[in-house]
């Protein structure tokens, strides 16, 4: 090979060295050789001693300074882990590790280790990368979901505190009507003899009644529910929107507005929690119910499948329509046209709907009124 062959392989050798350099740099992650066994660090890149705050162009850097940088609660972490590397002749994957940076702040590391079979036993090839970022990102937006979480039962509870005396008065019929059977079942079978076809059919009564009652104690005490988020489970959408039309009912009443349903019969379950979809009916239909509040009218719950197979709720009104100033911005969070709204219902509908996959929009009707709609996948899609 004469020189000037040599000088090109050298060049193009070089070349390629800054190319990965730059990568290394850009991506922030470290490439290394270490010995298990011996203790030995064989080579850092530049970008690894970057990693732990080291300048690289002070020189090379004993494998003692990078260890002295582990964080104390996952020194046993990161060792336990390379011991067994060693002991079981295998590569290893650090996940999430700790260290002390020369600029004084926590970093949060990945490593992969890859035994170099044809080395010295104990001999490891790797990479480090730097995941600090991405970790922060992940503890706002858990930050983000939590505060989140704490909004929707605020308004939760501020909607239930304003439909307080229309549930009690729902409470307050079938208790009533329970009380009527029970007596007329004890004057049955007080008569000689005791009239038991009668008494039957008020026992019937007082059980079906009862259980009314408890079906409506059981939805509040679901909305005043707090904490990690339900399970999901298959729910009937139809089923769902009829408990809510009869919930809302006396509240729609007290406003001169009627709640009618106009559901597809063969609309798939989905999988859901029950307290989430009942929460986006009631947000969406409240907000119905208080845009009739002057005028009243009627609130119209329709469902169907569209031709992608998502399943698709429609909520209709005949009230004030939607605001041509700001009709993009009703979803946005504390943007709000009533005198004593939090801004939140819809934002949080929508964040909720937006999680199953799905989308809410709004649309104006072409006589008084506003459409809201939202999708959410079908049986199938959410199983996958």
């Amino acid at each position: 090979m004469d020189v000037t062959e040599q000088e090109l392989l050298t060049q193009e050798l070089r070349r390629e060295q800054a190319y990965l350099t730059d990568a290394q740099s850009m991506a922030h992650i470290g490439s290394w050789a270490y010995n298990l066994v011996t203790e030995k660090l064989l080579h850092s890149s530049d970008e690894n001693a970057r990693l732990y705050g080291f300048d690289p162009s002070q020189g090379p850097i004993s494998a003692e300074r990078f260890f002295d940088t582990q964080h104390a609660e996952d020194a046993p972490y990161v060792n336990a882990a390379l011991e067994r590397a060693v002991r079981e002749e295998t590569d290893f994957y650090l996940d999430e590790y700790r260290i002390h940076h020369t600029d004084g702040s926590i970093r949060f590391l990945r490593a992969i280790g890859h035994r170099n079979a044809s080395g010295e036993p104990g001999e490891y090839v790797g990479v480090t990368m730097d995941i600090t970022e991405r970790k922060r990102a992940e503890e706002e937006r858990e930050r983000l979901r939590q505060l989140e979480a704490e909004l929707a039962h605020i308004t939760r509870v501020n909607m239930m505190g304003e439909l307080a005396a229309a549930l009690a008065h729902e409470i307050k019929q079938p208790i009533a009507a329970s009380v009527t059977s029970a007596n007329a079942l004890l004057r049955w079978l007080a008569r000689d003899p005791p009239d038991l076809e009668r008494a039957r059919a008020a026992a019937a009564r007082v059980e079906r009644e009862g259980n009314r009652a408890a079906d409506i104690i059981n939805s509040l005490r679901a909305f005043y529910k707090t904490g990690t988020p339900g399970e999901r489970h298959m729910v009937d959408v139809n089923g769902t929107i009829e408990e809510m039309r009869v919930l809302l009912q006396t509240e729609a009443a007290r406003y001169s507005v009627t709640i009618h349903t106009e559901l597809e019969s063969d609309i798939p379950n989905i999988l859901a929690d029950r307290v989430q979809l009942q929460q986006i009916l009631m947000n969406l239909m409240l907000n119905g119910i208080e845009a009739m509040k002057g005028c009243g009218g009627a609130l119209t719950i329709s469902s169907e499948v569209n031709s992608e197979g998502q399943l698709t709720v429609s909520i209709c009104d005949t009230g004030v329509g939607l605001p041509a100033e700001s009709a993009e911005l009703i979803f946005n969070p504390f943007h709000t046209t009533k005198p004593q709204g939090t801004g939140m219902g819809l934002t949080i509908t929508r964040s909720i709907v937006e999680a199953y996959g799905g989308r809410v929009w709004a649309t104006a009707n072409r006589g008084a009124g506003a459409t809201f709609h939202f999708t959410l996948p079908g049986g199938a899609e959410a199983h996958a």
